[in-house]
């Protein structure tokens, strides 16, 4: 079966955001102390604003987003690239069930990761933008693929192919060091706040960030982690 995916990088997402919005504002800036811009009324300056942040969001979609086609079969698995990342130079790849060490999918606030490491000691790995989720076929590949691996491991009666579950982050060392420091995030910063008081109003907007990636990370930390438990003592 062939799957159309939207694979993205998270690396020309964050510069193509970040070069939008700089020159964006930027601009504002010039246009603004040089009276080209009016700076009144308010609300014009805010919409003005809001479109140069929203086409930052925006523009980034196409920018730092590729689009292939992974095939599924007996075999093994095909990546055919249709339309390459700007300035990229991905090649297409096909690969046997049987070069496949193991595979992990690490979810992510924004960027999902697939990742295969194989027997060779080559690592294949994509990312996918969550805003992508209904309108590609990657939540469908990702049932797929594992459903297959699992097919195949049954029937491999000496377990000498089989494809195991690689670690995410979330259940590695560093990502228990990330889960206390997250912990500290959400304890220390009240505390902090009301030890220290300050004569500006905090950024809740970097708070509220803050806490909410803190979060995520650690449920996810908990959820992994179970699941890693619950893998591992079905081989004993």
């Amino acid at each position: 079966m062939t799957y159309k995916i939207k694979q993205s990088s998270p690396l020309l997402w964050f510069f193509s955001f970040l070069t939008f919005l700089l020159v964006g504002m930027g601009t504002i800036i010039y246009l603004a102390n040089n009276n080209v811009l009016p700076k009144e009324p308010k609300f014009l300056v805010f919409v003005i604003v809001a479109t140069v942040v929203g086409g930052a969001f925006f523009l980034p979609r196409y920018t730092a987003t590729a689009e292939i086609e992974i095939t599924i079969d007996e075999d093994g698995i095909k990546r055919k690239c249709i339309r390459r990342f700007l300035l990229g130079s991905q090649s297409d790849l096909e690969m046997k069930w049987t070069d496949i060490e193991d595979y992990i999918f690490q979810p992510d606030r924004k960027f999902d990761q697939f990742k295969l490491h194989l027997k060779n000691g080559k690592k294949i790995k994509f990312y996918h933008d969550n805003g992508h989720d209904n309108k590609d076929d990657f939540r469908k590949f990702l049932s797929d693929f594992s459903q297959r691996v699992e097919k195949l491991n049954n029937a491999d009666k000496d377990k000498q192919n089989d494809i195991k579950i690689g670690k995410t982050i979330y259940e590695t060392t560093g990502g228990l060091i990330l889960a206390v420091f997250a912990i500290l995030i959400i304890v220390g910063l009240p505390i902090f706040l009301i030890a220290i008081p300050t004569k500006h109003s905090p950024n809740y907007f970097g708070l509220g960030t803050a806490y909410i990636g803190a979060i995520y990370f650690l449920v996810q930390v908990s959820i992994h982690r179970k699941k890693r438990k619950e893998y591992e003592d079905s081989f004993k």
